[in-house]
């Protein structure tokens, strides 16, 4: 398992433990594990996987994996920062080998890669300027008042934004948080669209503290819209998948695995209620 030091150069880009000889399908991923540790791809983003004051990365997904890796006698070996647009292309090509970044299990990414079962399960919201201004309520509303919403690109806000009628024109496509929280400041985006989790820490964490998000929701386009996320891998990376996911049903819910949603300000509402098949079929 990662220990505080080893983890502090991770996030620091210091340590690099790649593995090398043959790739990780020929080796056997759980061999991997076991021998150097696994390479790893995050989006730095609260609460899933981020690098905190202190240089360390940590996070709810991080912390997960490492633990459930642990039960199997494996580890951590490298952690890169990815833009999210490049994660599922990264694991796929055998850059990594699992993401780790609050992914959200959707059937078109199940088409590409082979996911967990999920850790999470939690609801939508918005952000807003503090106050509210334009009264903003749900998707619906974004899309009746004709106001510009911010989504990362690629994200499952933005399909939820094209459901609900929101034009193409009024989507402001964007690459991260910061990018998101100026366009607000600047009246070029009115709205931002996020889940739960991520927004409380990024409402929490605004010094300004001019920020506010929408009380949350469930359904989005009269549709349920409790995204679950989970660790994804490489299809052909199955056998490992199967003996992951056994350890990690038998962690997600134990008072360890709650102290980790603690940490990072989730909580035991937002464990799954749904299963890797269930949301993979839609």
């Amino acid at each position: 398992m990662i220990i505080g030091w080893t983890k502090k150069l991770l996030a620091l880009g210091i340590v690099g433990l790649m593995a090398i000889g043959l790739p990780a399908q020929a080796e056997g991923l759980l061999d991997k594990a076991r021998g150097d540790g696994l390479n790893v791809a995050f989006y730095n983003f609260k609460p899933y996987a981020y690098v905190d004051e202190n240089g360390v990365l940590t996070g709810t997904d991080v912390d997960t994996l490492d633990a459930v890796l642990g039960r199997l006698g494996g580890k951590i070996a490298d952690a890169k920062a990815i833009d999210w647009g490049a994660l599922i292309p990264g694991v796929k090509s055998n850059r990594f080998d699992v993401v780790a970044a609050g992914m959200f299990v959707t059937p078109k990414r199940c088409q590409e890669v082979r996911f967990s079962e999920p850790t999470f399960g939690i609801k939508q919201t918005l952000i807003v300027l503090k106050g509210n201004p334009h009264g903003v309520a749900d998707y619906d509303s974004v899309a009746e008042m004709g106001l510009t919403l911010a989504v990362i690109s690629g994200s499952a806000q933005a399909g939820y934004a094209e459901e609900s009628g929101i034009a193409s024109d009024k989507t402001m496509q964007i690459p991260d948080n910061p990018t998101a929280i100026a366009a607000l400041r600047a009246d070029r985006a009115q709205v931002y669209a996020l889940s739960v989790p991520g927004s409380r820490e990024l409402v929490k964490g605004v010094p300004e503290q001019d920020l506010e998000m929408v009380s949350p929701f469930s359904e989005v386009a009269g549709r349920k819209a409790t995204p679950h996320g989970a660790f994804a891998f490489r299809k052909d990376d199955g056998a490992f998948v199967d003996a992951f996911d056994a350890e990690l049903t038998a962690f997600v819910g134990t008072p360890e695995h709650l102290a980790i949603f603690e940490k990072h300000g989730m909580f035991a509402d937002e464990l799954p209620e749904q299963n890797t098949a269930e949301l993979c079929e839609g």
